[in-house]
């Protein structure tokens, strides 16, 4: 799990069409540092990273065209074209934060549990996808 003193509570998650030339503007324009790389295994396709810029962290993902953010991650989510950015928030209880956003009429990507770490999804009724993190 995540240490979470590591992290502000908002963290921007950008969807981008190309990490490796997102890293490179980056690193060029902001003087960013690559912390974390997770690539989909057998490519190079990047499906979770994490970037400090200054004194902030932000996250960002390969995406494709279509906006879809990663083979099985999103569900079905219907957006009409690209998701450039979500937002990743660490909260003290998930599971509680989520059903509420469900209850107020967001559409559940995956519920939070202990198997994927306190770590759930859902779309708002503005179609922004949120991703609530907890340590339990």
């Amino acid at each position: 799990m995540q240490n979470q003193q590591r992290y502000q509570t908002v963290v921007p998650y950008f969807m981008v069409l190309n990490a490796p030339k997102f890293i490179e503007f980056t690193k060029k324009a902001f003087q960013s540092e690559v912390v974390k790389i997770d690539k989909l295994e057998g490519t190079e396709g990047v499906v979770h990273a994490e970037m400090k810029i200054g004194n902030s962290i932000i996250y960002f993902a390969d995406t494709s065209a279509d906006g879809s953010c990663g083979p099985g991650v999103c569900g079905e989510i219907n957006t009409d074209g690209l998701i450039p950015i979500q937002m990743y928030i660490h909260v003290e209880n998930a599971t509680d934060t989520y059903n509420k956003a469900i209850v107020e009429g967001a559409t559940p990507i995956f519920e939070p549990s202990e198997q994927s770490g306190y770590m759930g999804g859902f779309v708002d009724p503005f179609k922004n996808l949120w991703w609530v993190q907890s340590k339990n």
